[in-house]
């Protein structure tokens, strides 16, 4: 099923993955069977931890999957500040090497990770990846999936191990493709949202992962960016209220021998997300073809300073995004679906804007209780006046948008 490893697990990082769980069970004595229903059993999740991600408004979780400690000054200077796993539980160099360069990290569980003295860059354990996937039996095939219950299961005997952190968990491609071949047979019979809907319990920060640009197998996948907003969309409604969602974003071939995504494919993923109310991002930067590179995003200097562009975005936005939605603010007219975002932070409304199809439109946004008279364009250098209390802009396909409206002239 994973000849081409199109995962974050992606072969080499399975091990890692797998490799947790068994200690952690051992750990807190709990290695009895799934218990039936444990989805509808689960303790209500806490809201606040002592020891998870700063609450300040600067912060915005920006992450980079499954790399080593020693390329975090080169992940830091483009805006990375969190590392989405590691290869095997975290040493005390490598926390170091992280808190040198003002890193976090999400770790697998372990009593000697959680006992070092830079324990502090921990800021939530990691839950298996992508459980509503067929799993590997051991044999160089595939299984079943992890069903819902036994998720649950997993992420209470990890809160009994540290309730001062979240746990957060990555799903697969399913959340945006209910074709996707890969999830097992049991899975199979099971609908995306009745698989989601309880298996979201299992965690207290939900994600998931899918690569349209770099599909070498799926045609009705193949660069079709709009799944990374919709992924967010449908996580989103069968997640828990107010639970975290965060995305993976693609930055290299990883197995395409041909295709990888552009600089602006990124920056409409990224955005994409955001808009649909991913809470956080994570890029995936694993390379296998031309050969395999596990930072293979630094093969692509486009990428870099593409990534490093939008990170300092996301950055100076980051009170913006971290404020509360004003929904309902905003009617598109355009031949094309555009998504909209709309925040009110300081003296000034924003509204982010992403064109969901691969093809170019003129559109108007007409505003709602926005006053201003004229929008400035983020990251574009010129102003817009409203016509009408409506903004008139074209869009490039997947193109994106980011209008800063003054309460005042």
């Amino acid at each position: 099923m994973r000849r081409s490893c199109q995962s974050l697990r992606h072969c080499v990082g399975r091990s890692m993955a797998r490799g947790a769980l068994p200690a952690l069970l051992v750990l807190a004595g709990l290695m009895g069977q799934p218990t039936a229903g444990a989805a509808e059993q689960s303790p209500p999740r806490a809201q606040e931890f002592a020891n998870g991600f700063p609450k300040d408004a600067n912060f915005f979780p920006i992450g980079v999957w499954l790399q080593h400690p020693r390329n975090a000054a080169a992940y830091s200077a483009v805006g990375i500040n969190t590392y989405v796993g590691l290869w095997k539980a975290p040493s005390e160099e490598q926390l170091a090497q992280l808190e040198a360069h003002g890193l976090y990290v999400i770790a697998e569980p372990s009593k000697e990770a959680r006992s070092l003295p830079n324990a502090h860059v921990i800021r939530a354990w990691l839950q298996a990846d992508e459980p509503d996937n067929a799993q590997a039996n051991g044999r160089g095939g595939y299984g079943d999936c992890i069903l819902p219950e036994e998720v649950v299961r997993r992420y209470r005997v990890m809160q009994e191990f540290d309730r001062t952190r979240p746990v957060f968990l990555n799903f697969g491609q399913a959340v945006a493709n209910p074709k996707w071949f890969g999830r097992g047979s049991k899975c199979s019979r099971i609908a995306p949202e009745a698989y989601y809907r309880p298996a979201s319990r299992g965690a207290d920060i939900v994600s998931f992962d899918i690569y349209p640009a770099a599909e070498e197998r799926q045609g009705h996948v193949m660069g079709k960016l709009e799944l990374v907003g919709q992924g967010v969309a449908n996580l989103r409604q069968w997640s828990q209220p107010g639970q975290p969602v965060w995305a993976a974003i693609e930055t290299t071939h990883i197995n395409h021998p041909s295709r990888r995504p552009l600089p602006h494919e990124v920056k409409s993923e990224v955005w994409m997300a955001l808009i649909h109310g991913a809470s956080g991002i994570f890029y995936f930067a694993h390379e296998w073809q031309p050969s395999f590179r596990e930072d293979g995003l630094f093969r692509y200097p486009d990428i870099v300073r593409e990534i490093a562009r939008v990170n300092a975005q996301i950055g100076g936005l980051a009170p913006v995004l971290n404020s509360a939605s004003l929904p309902n603010r905003v009617t598109v007219d355009a031949g094309v679906a555009i998504a909209t975002l709309v925040k009110h932070h300081g003296d000034a409304t924003y509204v982010f804007a992403v064109n969901m199809e691969n093809k170019p439109a003129k559109a108007r946004l007409a505003l709602s209780g926005i006053g201003g008279p004229y929008a400035v364009v983020l990251g574009e250098d010129r102003l817009i006046k409203l016509e009408g209390g409506a903004i008139g802009d074209e869009f490039d396909a997947y193109g994106v948008r980011l209008y800063k409206i003054p309460d005042k002239g």
